[in-house]
């Protein structure tokens, strides 16, 4: 007996019970459903459940119009949240990975709230939502669109910015702090960019706290897809609560562990900081802000 695609199934239920959704429907197979948002007589979108076929773990969008899907939001890791974005050329037959990871996950929340919403059409058209099925394909274009230009700004990143999104997409690095003559190293995962600032986070009850207020002198190191980097510099407190709340949204992990308003919760950005990229491939690139 078939064990798989029991959302696929429940989904072709609700089609075949709303009129508009079924006047959308372009295709019904086991493992897919593709859906004509605009009426151009081309898929739009497709809801794919190809592992365990219980939750919706791929979807894919047609951004050009005709026909051809060229962009694809993953679920890797099974969440029931895109964390993956895949981008093929009309026609190719091979996607390229362009993005992964928390960043992708959290960029994706209010895109996967309204695709589930789509999934079960009655709720779709609540005012919780507030996007009707003929605002759908535009949305998802403009949506889109901007996750692609996010793409692009990564890809041509400079400076600062390009520090922080290589510490962003490796999600682990590791701070190196002095206590007395002793070297502590650990591993951090947090990072804000604001303002222009680099931000990292801590608390000001854990020891490296302490020793970042006797010497703030600090060196962190990530590496990533062969390629190491290091940031030296000074480390400087900053109480705003709305840098906190920035990180909190960004990383909305951390709000069982520390709050805004908390005594606790620390916000440090870099000051003097020396960033430098190397690898085994390419001459070092040296990075100052």
């Amino acid at each position: 007996m078939d064990q798989g695609n029991n959302e696929i199934r429940r989904i072709k239920k609700l089609i075949r019970e709303d009129p508009e959704l079924k006047g959308m429907l372009v295709r019904s197979g086991r493992n897919e459903i593709m859906l004509d948002l605009d009426g151009d007589g081309a898929a739009d979108v497709c809801f794919s459940a190809e592992n365990d076929g219980k939750t919706i773990d791929t979807l894919s969008f047609d951004l050009s119009g005709n026909g051809e899907f060229n962009l694809y939001l993953h679920d890797a890791d099974g969440n029931g949240i895109p964390d993956a974005v895949f981008w093929a050329e009309d026609g190719d037959e091979e996607a390229e990975l362009i993005a992964f990871g928390s960043e992708v996950e959290q960029g994706l929340v209010k895109l996967a709230a309204r695709l589930d919403a789509l999934m079960a059409a009655d709720e779709f058209m609540t005012e919780e939502f507030g996007v009707s099925l003929a605002d759908l394909a535009s949305y998802l274009k403009e949506y889109a669109d901007g996750i692609l230009a996010e793409i692009d700004g990564r890809l041509n990143a400079e400076g600062i910015e390009k520090v922080y999104y290589f510490l962003n997409d490796a999600q682990t690095y590791y701070l190196a702090t002095v206590d007395g003559d002793q070297p502590r190293v650990r591993p951090f995962g947090t990072v804000l960019l604001r303002d222009g600032k680099l931000y990292i986070q801590t608390g000001k009850v854990k020891e490296v706290s302490a020793q970042i207020r006797k010497n703030p002198h600090v060196e962190l190191c990530a590496f990533m897809d062969g390629t190491w980097l290091r940031v030296a510099g000074e480390l400087v407190n900053d109480d705003d609560r709305d840098v906190k709340l920035a990180l909190l949204e960004k990383m909305p992990e951390l709000k069982p562990m520390y709050s805004a308003d908390d005594d606790n919760m620390q916000m440090l950005y870099f000051k003097n900081a020396t960033a430098t990229f190397s690898s085994f491939t390419q001459e070092p690139e040296v990075i100052h802000f």
